[in-house]
């Protein structure tokens, strides 16, 4: 979307610089930024569920207030770029009238793979994250970046970043917040060996500098246009990561509102108040999460009393039946991430452009989403959602046309024999489509898919695991054809960087364009926005050709919650950030 739709009174040709300055200087009350279980990360991360019935990701907790509209661009850019507290702060404080205490009970689809943020790659993770952790800067709904444990910043020139800690911010076990923690967590993920999902996101940095107790300066190798939206990740306490070492990842430590107490491996995760969080005590006392796989079985538990809050993943028949009822509040916003069929370009079948091409026309995006996902979410055309500024309708078109993916196979060689099966060179036309058996929605595309296959030859079966399962066989690069999502999308760069650049940390598909590749390089270091719009489209022209995915649905974000439940605000990004807001009635 343009900068102008955003609230940003830009001039005509606006820099991304520009859009950074303003950002910094905006007044805003702080959110964070999450994402869904993504083959994704805090940077993007996997949705476990298809967000279009979950409408991923994932990029939605909440602004506890809309932000203060910032003032208008200047005409000739300032010496240095700041962002000061936002004027809105104080909203961070808990409502006089709010009521305390109470145990919040929320249902989840999958368990959390590790608690630890900087090692998370499922939504899961980041939901956790968003109670128990901050980032330096927080992302808003609209995506811009505000003001979290860095109370203002400066960027005194294109390769140099000076965050300023608030004071005071304390760890749950008591110890303070230092810029020696912000510099352990940045370093902790730029170590190979650590083998962090998100290590790519930070590439850029040449090296993190405490330069005192209060004062972080991060100096790039080049500039980065996308830095500050990735400034989100959590810091942890270096202290406690190294005392507890592996153990850290089930018991965190963090800054945020909520303490985790106890995690019960695929069952629960308990959480308490923090009473030192810097933006306020909380009014719940306890959050309580509790894993249950079953998208209908988790309503199910928010109509009989059992729980008070639940989220995507959520079954389309389940979101028109509560919403018919009128007892349960729904909340649905478009959400920052997409279901996609994604396509193992490794695999000696799918290696060849024309075969993934006639696949891409045997997927009726209208009727998965009118048919599977009740109208939820919308037909997909590329790695960036609608809404962001890199967003371009102009792409190939793969309408659904069973015609010309027959033409397609001819072409590739792949010829149907008197069995009506295609086969090449004496093998067979056979492809295993596979998902996680959590979602009834992806599991029934599936079987669509298997359905579609099958008429113009192909052997198609099906195959669903739980999501853990299937997620590692995914980044190990066993499967043929897989149906997942990404959530969290909060900046271009993360919607398309690490997945479709030749050595991307989640281009499990082993997809490879070198000019793609050069592009996505290329538009990380151009601060002119409307130069890197251009670009970002040239990329996404030639990913959606090349069809390394199959993009399907621009998801929804849609939560169910009990009418005791006050102060919950939805959030497209940082779903559960407006925990700290919640209070529940009598």
């Amino acid at each position: 979307m343009h900068p102008e739709e955003r609230g940003f009174l830009l001039p005509r040709h606006a820099s991304r610089r520009d859009l950074l300055r303003l950002a910094l200087g905006a007044s805003a009350v702080l959110l964070v930024e999450a994402c869904g279980p993504s083959p994704s990360g805090s940077g993007a991360a996997p949705t476990t569920s298809a967000p279009a019935t979950s409408a991923a990701p994932a990029p939605a907790g909440g602004a506890t207030a809309a932000p203060a509209k910032p003032a208008a661009a200047p005409t000739t850019q300032p010496a240095a770029a700041q962002a000061t507290q936002p004027a809105a702060a104080a909203a961070t404080q808990p409502a006089a009238q709010a009521a305390r205490g109470g145990l919040l009970r929320v249902g989840l689809d999958v368990d959390a793979d590790s608690l630890d943020p900087r090692l998370t790659k499922n939504t899961s993770g980041f939901r956790i994250k968003e109670l128990a952790f901050n980032g330096l800067v927080a992302i808003n709904p609209d995506y811009s970046p505000v003001p979290d444990l860095a109370e203002k910043w400066d960027n005194p020139d294109d390769k140099t970043w000076v965050f300023h800690l608030r004071s005071g911010v304390k760890f749950h076990d008591g110890s303070d917040l230092t810029a020696a923690d912000v510099k352990f967590t940045y370093e902790s993920v730029l170590d190979q060996t650590f083998n962090s999902p998100f290590r790519a996101f930070y590439l850029s940095v040449d090296k993190v500098d405490a330069t005192d107790k209060n004062t972080v300066t991060f100096t790039l190798k080049a500039p980065f246009a996308p830095f500050l939206s990735y400034m989100d990740l959590a810091i942890v306490p270096q202290a406690a990561v190294q005392k507890l070492d592996k153990d850290f990842g089930t018991k965190p430590v963090g800054t945020g509102p909520f303490k985790v107490d106890r995690w019960a491996s695929g069952d629960t995760i308990e959480l308490s108040a923090n009473d030192s969080f810097f933006g306020g005590r909380p009014n719940l006392d306890r959050v309580r999460v509790k894993v249950v796989p079953d998208n209908s079985g988790r309503v199910v538990g928010l109509e009989s009393g059992d729980l008070d809050f639940v989220q995507s993943p959520v079954s389309p028949q389940d979101v028109a039946r509560v919403q018919s009822a009128g007892k349960l509040k729904v909340e649905r916003t478009p959400a920052a991430g997409y279901t996609y069929i994604n396509l193992n370009c490794a695999d000696p079948i799918l290696a060849d452009k024309k075969v993934r091409q006639a696949l891409s026309h045997l997927v009726n995006k209208q009727q998965i989403i009118d048919t599977i996902y009740k109208g939820i979410g919308k037909p997909a055309n590329g790695p960036i959602v609608p809404g962001m500024w890199a967003y371009s309708a102009d792409v190939p078109s793969y309408e659904y046309s069973p015609d010309k993916a027959n033409q397609l196979l001819d072409d590739a060689g792949w010829k149907a024999g008197t069995d009506g099966i295609r086969a090449k060179d004496g093998q067979q036309l056979s492809l295993t489509v596979r998902t996680h058996s959590e979602d009834p929605d992806r599991k029934q595309l599936i079987q669509v898919l298997q359905s579609e296959f099958q008429k113009v030859g192909i052997e198609a079966s099906t195959n669903t695991v739980e999501f853990p399962a299937f997620f590692q066989d995914v980044q190990d690069g066993k499967y043929q054809v897989g149906v997942i999502g990404w959530l969290n999308l909060s900046d271009p760069d993360r919607a398309t960087f690490r997945q479709f650049t030749v050595d991307g940390t989640a281009n499990y598909g082993k997809y490879k364009n070198d000019q793609v590749d050069k592009l996505l390089k290329d538009a990380r270091t151009t601060l002119d926005q409307a130069k890197a719009k251009t670009i970002y489209a040239d990329a996404v022209k030639q990913i959606v050709d090349d069809a390394p995915y199959i993009f399907v649905q621009y998801q929804e974000y849609i939560a169910m919650y009990s009418p005791k439940v006050q102060g919950y605000v939805v959030n497209p990004v940082a779903n559960w950030l407006s925990y700290k807001k919640v209070s529940l009635t009598a």
